[in-house]
């Protein structure tokens, strides 16, 4: 098979005039960056609009049982779940539940591998198996509810690991394989997009005409024979592949950064860079391998928030990309507390993070280059890598859990990131 040289001036050119052509090279989703939670709440949004006026329409789509009665059905996006161990939380991406009817819908969007055991946890806990009884239960399951998997994919090619998903567990219970471009996108553009009212709902048939584009932009990118020309001409290791394609997007974004679909494309191949080393590591922990910094963070942390688009967040950050690939290990480990305004800056000098004016955080590892990778080009070494890094860091984590994220958890209890920055530091010192 010949290589195509991911560098070559034409290939570019193709793959921006394509771009170019879709959609005027603005797409407010795009923007955003939307991550598959994001894309979940939308369709959660969607779900519940109106009364849920378009509940029935996507039962009838997905092939479920009909919802019958008045009664609203119960719609909840990210449902609490089992953990591999104790004090491990896992997260339903949406629940759905009507009279004796439980849904279950996991969305891989953006492919995202499954976790071990991953389907079988949110299974067992809409079976009312807990912890304890988890592993028992999952040599002989038995279920005693009406329980339907919804596995929501891109384009229908994705099926979940048996790690996840055993074939016999499989076979017990109501399993629907569907995907963005043959179910989600004939439904909001047949069913759901035609019903919303002008006249009431103006802005959100705005949004939606907006979020069916960065759909259809996504899925066609997905597929499109220019991007397999760029995944196709990457060679050599993992290292070696994600500074190829760092390399193209940089060079494209110091030629022509004022062009956003130029920019559009640069996100995109970062993306991809970022898809070669991140992991979801399992249990409750995600890594974040990003061009510049990697992080990681907890799933539970993560759902903290209560005031969208504007709260305080957790997270590990884990030093720096390229001295990662260098060395083989990471260069600093920070406990981070995000979105801080310039007083909370001020008052903590000693604890902001390098240039990162919105980051405050308190160094949990000072001598990480003991703990190393042995093979930077190796999924399974880094997993390793990565787990070690958890193992180092739980003490202090577990002492977080219980002094800081039990305080953010109390209804009506307002907490800022200088509070909560004050109670790391309490629960750490």
């Amino acid at each position: 098979m010949k290589t195509i040289q991911i560098y070559e001036t034409n290939l570019v050119e193709e793959f921006c005039k394509e771009y170019e052509e879709k959609n005027n090279g603005f797409l407010l989703f795009e923007l955003a960056s939307a991550n598959e939670n994001a894309n979940t709440k939308v369709l959660e949004s969607l779900l519940k609009y109106n009364k849920q006026q378009f509940l029935n329409s996507f039962l009838e789509r997905v092939g479920l049982p009909k919802k019958t009665g008045t009664g609203l059905a119960t719609i909840i996006d990210q449902k609490p779940a089992i953990g591999v161990k104790s004090g491990k939380q896992g997260f339903i991406d949406l629940f759905i539940s009507y009279g004796a009817v439980n849904v279950v819908l996991e969305n891989k969007l953006y492919g995202a591998g499954d976790t071990k055991k991953q389907l079988a946890r949110y299974i067992a806990t809409v079976n009312g198996v807990d912890n304890a009884d988890f592993e028992k239960w999952l040599v002989k399951p038995v279920l005693n509810a009406d329980i339907h998997l919804v596995y929501l994919t891109a384009d229908g090619t994705k099926e979940p690991s048996t790690d996840s998903l055993s074939d016999a567990l499989k076979d017990k219970i109501n399993y629907y394989p569907i995907n963005y471009n043959d179910d989600i996108l004939p439904w909001l553009e047949e069913d759901v997009l035609p019903n919303i009212p002008y006249a009431k709902d103006g802005m959100m048939i705005a949004g939606l005409q907006q979020y069916i584009a960065f759909l259809k932009y996504h899925l066609a990118d997905e597929s499109s024979q220019v991007v397999d020309a760029f995944a196709k001409g990457l060679v050599g290791t993992d290292k070696e592949k994600y500074h190829e394609l760092l390399n193209v997007a940089n060079g494209l974004s110091n030629l022509t950064k004022d062009e956003p679909d130029i920019k559009s494309l640069c996100r995109q191949l970062e993306v991809r860079a970022e898809s070669i080393f991140s992991d979801d590591i399992g249990g409750d922990w995600v890594l974040h391998f990003t061009p510049s910094f990697i992080i990681l963070y907890k799933k539970s942390w993560a759902a903290l928030d209560t005031r969208k688009y504007s709260i305080p967040s957790l997270n590990l950050y884990a030093g720096s990309t390229e001295y990662f690939l260098k060395n083989k290990c990471l260069n600093k480990l920070k406990l981070g507390v995000d979105h801080l305004s310039p007083s909370e800056n001020v008052k903590y000098p000693a604890y902001k993070f390098g240039n990162h004016g919105k980051c405050l955080g308190i160094k949990l590892l000072e001598n990480p280059d003991s703990i190393k990778c042995s093979d930077i080009n190796n999924p399974a070494a880094r997993k390793e890598f990565y787990k070690k890094i958890i193992e180092t860091v739980q003490p202090v984590v577990e002492v977080i859990d219980k002094d800081v994220v039990a305080a953010i958890q109390k209804k009506g209890l307002p907490v800022t990131p200088d509070e909560i920055l004050e109670k790391v530091v309490k629960s750490i010192h």
